[in-house]
């Protein structure tokens, strides 16, 4: 930024500070003033009607009352003046106009405006995040390379998560994470990349709060999908999201738009709806990359029981036609959080029980099916039936380091809804601060499945971040 733009945004904010630094003053003067007329109308008074002594008069009260509704009028035009200079100001500090340089000619027009970003201030938010995941199996485990990863020791994930505001209008995101699937072996991905419009510059606000999301991104089906690898609760993402979104959850190309629709029959509640339009394919349940366009809608209720207690429920569907020798497919899931959190006990309490059930019309032979399942079902005939699964999970934190919780996981196979699938995980988590966070899961199988039937498996997680710190997930006591 040039000096003169540099000066007049300083000059600005001194303006803004002397004006907030006066307005007590002059309301002091204010007072004094009415202090003084009031008293001096209260003698007149008193010496012209002696004999009313003790009754108040009613010129007085109209116009003591005419020169408050008077100051309180200037009070309000004054906060709404301030309340723009900062907006202005704020406006400034991301759009600056340049002087315009006298050596070279301009060719633009006299009315042209171009618009310099200030050195700095969209630089990224950056934050580095690392996934560390120790285990301990009783039966062998292999990942989609057939390699075996029980009883391994591994760098899972690291991410890197930036975040930048590009104007007044918009927020872009960018997370690039670095994975191993096998221990030593890493593969780049773009996990997520998309910019967030908040607003549109021909309107003041946008209609319904309106978010629109555009690039690559987690689909909001549910609860758990959109949280990365290392904001889970637990070590790994639960039986049903595996078999019906995939083992990482769900992650697509396309549009995405949020609103809340007003619900004036009842103020302690919110509800907001999200509907999506993402290319075909990478999905568990319909995964060939040549499926046509797909839709998904998520309705989310929000509701304050009293002031430590809140509920929440959603719904999610997802379709695509058929076309292109795919067949067309949709599911459905039902979602529920509560949450209940002490005001006295601030950060120090809280509990959360929640939980997510998909269902399905039909089986899907076609589906991709996690590694263990695809093993036990080579050579197996397709069944019939409708596929569902659910998953619930409590979680209590016992003070400002330590959570505990216990989640039941149960799930048909999509290839075969006949085929059941069963798991229990225990889990205790221990912040050493916000940027370090340590975990224990211990996990029991019960399956129709040989190759995962009674496996007992026990993993140690490491997070960590440095750099800016990303929004904290939901489950964590903010």
């Amino acid at each position: 930024m040039n000096s003169f733009n540099v000066l007049t945004v300083r000059f600005a904010g001194m303006l803004l500070l002397l004006e907030l630094g006066l307005l007590p003053g002059w309301a002091a003067e204010q007072k004094q003033e009415i202090s003084k007329t009031s008293q001096t109308t209260r003698s007149e008074d008193t010496v012209a009607s002696s004999p009313q002594e003790g009754k108040p008069d009613l010129a007085v009260l109209q116009a003591l009352k005419a020169q408050i509704d008077a100051l309180k009028a200037d009070y309000e035009k004054r906060i709404k003046d301030l309340e723009a200079q900062v907006e202005q100001l704020q406006t400034q500090m991301l759009q600056v106009t340049p002087e315009p340089e006298a050596a070279i000619p301009s060719a633009q027009p006299a009315t042209g405006r171009t618009v310099q970003s200030i050195p700095g201030a969209l630089n990224p938010a950056i934050s580095v995040i690392g996934n560390f995941l120790g285990r301990a199996d009783s039966m062998k485990v292999f990942n989609e390379d057939l390699d075996r990863v029980d009883n391994k020791l591994s760098l899972r994930e690291a991410e890197i998560d930036m975040r930048v505001p590009i104007d007044p209008y918009a927020d872009g995101v960018v997370i690039t994470s670095l994975e191993a699937e096998t221990p030593g072996r890493f593969s780049v991905d773009v996990e997520e990349g998309y910019v967030n419009i908040k607003k549109l510059p021909f309107l003041d606000r946008p209609p319904l709060g309106l978010k629109i999301k555009v690039g690559r991104f987690r689909p909001s089906f549910g609860k758990i999908n959109i949280l990365h690898r290392h904001d889970l609760p637990q070590s790994f993402r639960s039986l049903p999201i595996q078999e019906f979104l995939g083992d990482d959850g769900f992650i697509q190309n396309g549009i995405s738009g949020n609103f809340f629709i007003p619900t004036p029959w009842d103020p302690n509640s919110s509800l907001d709806a999200t509907v999506e339009v993402l290319n075909g394919g990478d999905i568990a349940i319909s995964p060939v990359a040549r499926t046509r366009v797909s839709y998904l809608g998520h309705l989310r209720w929000f509701r304050t029981l009293k002031e430590a207690h809140n509920l929440e429920l959603g719904w999610s569907s997802y379709y695509h036609t058929s076309g292109n020798q795919v067949a067309s497919a949709n599911f459905h899931g039902v979602d529920f959080m509560y949450r209940w959190k002490p005001l006295r006990l601030g950060e120090w309490k809280s509990y959360i029980l929640g939980g997510e059930l998909m269902f399905a019309r039909r089986a899907f032979p076609e589906a991709s099916e996690p590694v263990e399942v695809a093993r036990a079902l080579e050579g197996l005939q397709p069944g019939t039936g409708k596929p569902k699964g659910y998953s619930i999970f409590n979680q209590w934190q016992f003070d400002r380091r330590k959570y505990a919780g216990v989640r039941w996981d149960q799930t048909d196979t999509l290839f075969n809804p006949g085929l059941k699938r069963h798991s229990l995980t225990t889990y205790l988590s221990y912040y050493f601060s916000e940027f370090l966070r340590f975990r224990i899961n211990y996990e029991h199988r019960w399956s129709d499945l040989f190759t995962e039937d009674k496996r007992n498996s026990v993993f140690l997680e490491l997070n960590w971040v440095f750099g800016s710190h990303p929004p904290e997930p939901f489950w964590v006591n903010k």
